[in-house]
């Protein structure tokens, strides 16, 4: 096929534009801003916790997507992790609390340790009365730390890499909160999502 006809054919291709999950569309791209360059949606999944409510979608954007769960987590480039609640009121601290339970499967002591003063931090900033459809994120930025975003007010930034490690891993670690979720995230399960295109 001739390159002119292929790239007449592609401009003519539906083009994701956003996925609709638990009847919510979350978009396919981060627009660059001053604050941080373009980042894609790498996967979501659906975290059902106490086996029966769907307590949030989580969405990870990042800079350079893959279904590989190390290279996410050690590249050092913008990334956020979304929250996006599904259940019709929840305390922030509840899911930052689940957050910091999970979250030592994937820790050694050591790292537990040294986390420890941070993770109390996080767990602080998430203290909020959250509803069905509200967002909160948590977002690397790189030389800087961690950035959490409840409801669209943002909380302060918390130092070092280690800390946004140590959150990817809940999700996409050795021992993330389910199997089934840590693939939605990487990309490699559909099955919670519908594909909204545009023409």
């Amino acid at each position: 096929m001739k390159p002119a006809i292929l790239t007449a054919l592609l401009a003519l291709a539906p083009i994701a534009d956003a996925r609709t999950i638990a009847n919510f569309e979350f978009s396919e791209v981060i627009p660059e801003t001053q604050s941080h360059p373009e980042m894609a949606l790498n996967g979501a999944a659906i975290r059902t916790m106490y086996y029966l409510v769907d307590a949030y979608v989580g969405l990870m954007y990042v800079e350079n997507p893959s279904d590989d769960p190390d290279y996410l987590i050690t590249q050092d480039t913008h990334k956020r992790v979304v929250y996006h609640i599904l259940v019709n009121r929840v305390s922030g601290r509840r899911i930052a609390s689940a957050m910091y339970d999970a979250m030592q499967l994937n820790l050694s002591e050591q790292e537990a340790a040294a986390l420890s003063d941070r993770l109390d931090q996080l767990v602080t900033m998430f203290d909020s009365k959250m509803e069905r459809g509200d967002v909160g994120y948590v977002e690397y930025i790189p030389g800087k730390g961690s950035k959490v975003v409840i409801k669209g007010e943002e909380k302060g930034i918390i130092p070092g890499k280690d800390l946004f490690d140590a959150l990817m891993k809940i999700w996409i670690g050795e021992y993330p909160v389910t199997h089934k979720f840590k693939r939605g995230i990487l990309g490699l399960d559909h099955s919670e999502e519908q594909i909204t295109t545009v023409e």
